[in-house]
């Protein structure tokens, strides 16, 4: 099962979708990049600690699967765009921000306003400034009104009102 769900991104100087509430300086290259060429992948950037006596190696998530049932992990969306249109942009970052859908899937954890989820890809972008790389094959949009009328689930398709885990 996949959701839909209503996202920023912050467009780097290559055209690439980044998180637009997470600065990435500290973490390596790609690792909070949406992919252009396919799914992207949560990952947790908690770690366990080591065992004292264990022997070294790369450090481990602090649970089984992302996201953690109680942790901060995942990939973020809005449940609908209302909710994103009162979102506030980012302050950290002066490099434009998009809006647009992105579908989740894989385990997903569903809250009041939002959701957290495994793996995700974004689909339709509102990208008035061309500013987001060719690569991205996604619908793209020029006015948010549109992109809301042909992303907007209608009134009979049913809402998952759960976790949803897979």
């Amino acid at each position: 099962m996949s959701l839909l769900g209503w996202r920023q991104w912050a467009v780097d100087r290559e055209g690439r979708l980044r998180p637009a509430w997470t600065p990435w300086t500290p973490f390596p290259p790609g690792m909070l990049l949406w992919r252009p060429d396919g799914i992207t992948q949560a990952h947790c950037l908690r770690t366990a600690r080591p065992d004292p006596g264990a022997p070294s190696g790369p450090p481990t998530a602090s649970h089984d699967r992302v996201p953690g049932e109680h942790c901060l992990c995942g990939l973020y969306a809005w449940r609908t765009p209302e909710i994103l249109a009162a979102a506030k942009l980012p302050r950290w970052s002066s490099l434009p921000c998009v809006v647009g859908v992105v579908r989740l899937g894989g385990r997903v954890i569903i809250g009041a306003r939002g959701y957290r989820a495994e793996r995700g890809y974004p689909v339709a972008l509102l990208d008035r400034d061309d500013v987001v790389a060719s690569e991205y094959t996604v619908a793209r949009y020029r006015t948010f009104r549109s992109l809301v009328a042909e992303w907007t689930p209608s009134a009979t398709e049913p809402e998952a009102d759960g976790p949803t885990t897979g």
